[in-house]
């Protein structure tokens, strides 16, 4: 590895990692789980439903363990149904051995984003979600996923990762600098009707942060524009495929102002939906980027429950949108807003690799077959 590059870590450092015992695997670990720019994380054998969910105090330095009686934690099976309203909480495949200077951050996969199962990590000593962030001392400690399903219910299992890892020994999330920089030298957003890439001048960078803002598509009343998610479906299993959407999703249309060409996306309060961004998002295969929340002056409702988007990805981009009130968005209203990150060195590109790469429009989870008009 070398030290003398900061960033986030490549698929070669991951894999020294590992080899190095800077991260210790667990049984349920995988080596296909060490991605371009993140590892993939799944539970131990060893799962527990919890009837309070606390997190560890950090100025009281307590491991995870350690209250474990105060969140009632019970243990329960490998296939058992974790139901929405309800926590759940265990283990991980890896476990931190780090140096001094080296930390992570943790997000949920698409695959469980898109089934809104929401994936968070905490670990000992730390009272944080999914920061693993003690770069100004060696840490060792174990990590575990807390697991909430919020629309329907989801079946445990260890052949699913629910959430991946990414590795830094420094920051280099853009500034707002760094950003009309790279925006000089490299399009970062394309147009949906394949006519190029937008220009500096079209971009919507007025942010002043560092951040890339990205607006909604809800155009069109023929195809869907995005699905809702059903409450009451049947629980679903994450290692199918083909599942049909229709038990789990509805249809989600773009409604016209009449006598305008003005669109707009009525959303229902405490609903759950999957939408998508207007632009093609494009990521340098030197970089990768992240979801960050929107700022509320843009607009108060919560856009992605996942959120990593890796070097090389190019395609419009999922969001997970969950509205507070009853809410309409227009067509070109902010929803997105990213933050680019420097890789290390050279790592392998999404192109290569992706599930969702190349999306053009909302998609659903990998479970599912596409909805077919």
């Amino acid at each position: 590895m070398n030290n003398s590059e900061i960033g986030v870590f490549t698929q070669n450092d991951l894999r020294n990692l590992v080899k190095s015992g800077a991260l210790k695997t667990g049984n349920s670990f995988k080596n296909n789980h060490i991605g371009n720019a993140s590892i993939d994380i799944t539970v131990e054998n060893e799962t527990y439903w919890v009837e309070h969910m606390f997190r560890p105090q950090q100025q009281k330095q307590e491991r995870v363990r350690d209250i474990f009686k105060l969140m009632n934690a019970t243990r329960i099976n490998m296939g058992h149904q974790m139901d929405p309203g309800y926590s759940y909480i265990a283990p991980v495949s890896v476990e931190p051995n780090f140096p001094i200077g080296m930390y992570s951050y943790a997000n949920a996969k698409s695959t469980s984003g898109r089934n809104f199962l929401h994936a968070r990590i905490i670990s000992d000593k730390s009272g944080w979600f999914d920061a693993i962030d003690h770069r100004t001392e060696e840490y060792g400690g174990e990590i575990f996923l807390v697991l909430e399903p919020l629309v329907y219910p989801v079946t445990l299992t260890q052949e699913e990762c629910y959430a991946q890892l990414r590795f830094f020994n420094g920051d280099t999330r853009f500034s707002d600098s760094d950003l009309r920089e790279l925006s000089q030298k490299h399009d970062l957003l394309y147009r949906r009707d394949g006519s190029g890439p937008y220009k500096q001048s079209e971009l919507f960078l007025n942010s002043h942060d560092g951040t890339l803002i990205c607006t909604l598509f809800a155009k069109g009343d023929k195809k869907p524009i995005g699905y809702k998610a059903k409450r009451g479906s049947k629980p679903v299993d994450l290692t199918a495929r083909g599942l049909d959407p229709r038990q789990y999703f509805e249809p989600v249309y773009a409604i016209r102002i009449a006598g305008t060409n003005e669109w707009f996306v009525h959303l229902i309060k405490g609903e759950y939906y999957l939408l998508s961004t207007n632009e093609l998002v494009d990521v340098p295969e030197f970089l990768c980027a992240e979801l960050r929340a929107l700022d509320p002056r843009l607009g108060l409702f919560f856009s992605h429950f996942a959120g990593f988007i890796d070097p090389g990805w190019f395609g419009s981009v999922t969001l997970e949108v969950l509205a507070p009130h009853n809410m309409v968005l227009r067509h070109g209203d902010p929803v997105a807003r990213f933050v680019f990150e420097k890789m290390r060195g050279e790592t392998p590109s999404y192109k290569q690799m992706g599930t969702y790469n190349g999306q053009m429009g909302t998609r659903l989870p990998k479970q599912f077959a596409d909805w077919d008009e």
